[in-house]
């Protein structure tokens, strides 16, 4: 798989490198609330891919966050923005029976299963870089700068074929609490023995993922 992985890299930054230049895009994506308020869900892609030396590398970001903000019992729900638009068309029905849909499915959950799920918020960090080109410091020199205060100078290296993972987990900290969670995973040519010298080109992956939840009001619009 591993080996399946480094070709397709290596495909990537086979382009002629006086061709080459970097590139970038973002995507960013809302599930609204269908009662109103903020988004139930806000989410970041971000793609980069930079040529430099005898390879590429590319680097996929993304950041999630999440709450099932839920009407106050009882009040009378804010209008969403297309509600108050008096304008119609295909998009509007789509919108409004989307919105009708959701609230119906959430109307018919327990209460109390409910209430635990909305009571929480979540926030999730991705972070991928591959690179074929020979790195000096192989998967480590793709490490996050924050990270280098929790894992040093990279992950400790396992058995020959094998991708080196870090797993960690403790206190979320700052005022609302919670549960932060870690893990990483590291892996190149010294990891599955090959020999980059004689290669001239190298693999090098560095993934990480972060999750932070926090308990936070299941109703009204506040964090």
């Amino acid at each position: 798989m591993f080996n399946t992985i480094r070709r397709r890299v290596r495909r990537l930054a086979g382009r002629d490198e006086s061709m080459a230049r970097a590139h970038d895009a973002t995507i960013q994506f809302r599930v609204p609330n269908p009662y109103g308020g903020r988004p139930w869900l806000t989410a970041t892609v971000a793609l980069s891919s930079t040529p430099h030396g005898y390879g590429e590398t590319v680097r996929v970001r993304a950041h999630m966050d999440g709450a099932l903000k839920l009407p106050v019992p009882g009040a009378e729900r804010e209008r969403l923005a297309h509600d108050r638009d008096g304008g119609g068309g295909l998009v509007r029905y789509g919108r409004d029976a989307a919105a009708a849909l959701a609230r119906g499915v959430v109307e018919r959950l327990p209460a109390r299963h409910l209430e635990s799920i909305a009571a929480r918020r979540w926030r999730s960090w991705v972070d991928i870089q591959m690179s074929t080109s020979p790195l000096d410091g192989g998967a480590d020199a793709l490490m996050p700068e924050p990270l280098r205060g929790m894992y040093g100078g990279g992950l400790p290296r396992a058995g020959t074929g094998e991708p080196r993972i870090g797993v960690w987990s403790g206190p979320a900290g700052g005022p609302a609490g919670g549960v932060a969670q870690l893990a990483m995973l590291q892996l190149d040519e010294r990891d599955i023995g090959r020999d980059r010298q004689k290669s001239g080109t190298g693999f090098n992956l560095n993934a990480s993922i972060a999750q932070v939840m926090e308990p936070t009001l299941p109703y009204g619009d506040g964090d």
